[in-house]
């Protein structure tokens, strides 16, 4: 999953979105910013965050700017030394070539911001919350509150699950909806599947479509 890697195979896959959301950082991001350029894509910068109720946002922003600055708040809640099943050799940072150039010495795990402050910080930094993988058993914002309880900006749903999770829960097809990859590996990078009815292939026609619950 080095940023090569994950962009060539985005290009393979002829995808017009790549969100990249490491998860509770962006210290990858300077790379993939580096060499985007060289591709035909619209690449989201962002961060998947893991809130301290235990469920996970995607945190998109229009620039790396903004993601650098919700990446350097969150460290001060991260916590460090929970490592579960991972340790630092897992959190590689590599440059524009591969190469490893360290790795992050603190867990990356988690957080204990509030989903609540979380929410406001990001929206303070032109930035959108997408409650993520809302169809899951865990790390789903779904455990943890009604949508009408909070305010967000859309909901994830992984492609394969859609059907079946929305005909289950119609009520969900009133806000804006992704279908992402949630790729871990490679591999699992989502073919192009289908398409959101935007104006323009632009990060702003996508923020624009982003409008969820207030």
């Amino acid at each position: 999953m080095t940023p090569n890697n994950i962009l060539n195979m985005a290009m393979l896959k002829k995808l017009d979105f790549v969100a990249i959301t490491d998860h509770n950082t962006a210290k990858q991001l300077q790379t993939i910013q580096e060499i985007e350029k060289a591709y035909d894509f619209i690449v989201v910068p962002g961060i998947e965050v893991t809130v301290a109720e235990g469920f996970d946002v995607l945190c998109y922003f229009r620039t790396y700017e903004d993601v650098i600055v919700l990446s350097n708040h969150l460290e001060r809640y991260l916590k460090k030394e929970d490592w579960g099943p991972f340790s630092q050799s897992d959190q590689v940072i590599t440059d524009i070539y591969d190469i490893e150039l360290e790795t992050y010495p603190y867990s990356l795990r988690a957080t204990t911001i509030p989903y609540m402050e979380l929410y406001h910080f990001v929206q303070k930094h032109n930035g959108k919350c997408v409650l993520a993988h809302i169809e899951r058993s865990s790390k789903s914002a779904l455990l943890y509150y009604s949508l009408s309880d909070i305010p967000f900006d859309g909901v994830e749903i992984q492609h394969y699950k859609k059907e079946e999770f929305l005909s289950q829960h119609p009520e969900i097809t009133q806000f804006p909806i992704l279908s992402s990859s949630d790729a871990h590996s490679i591999l699992r990078l989502s073919e192009r599947e289908e398409e959101l009815e935007l104006p323009e292939k632009s990060i702003e026609a996508l923020f624009a479509y982003l409008k969820g619950r207030d």
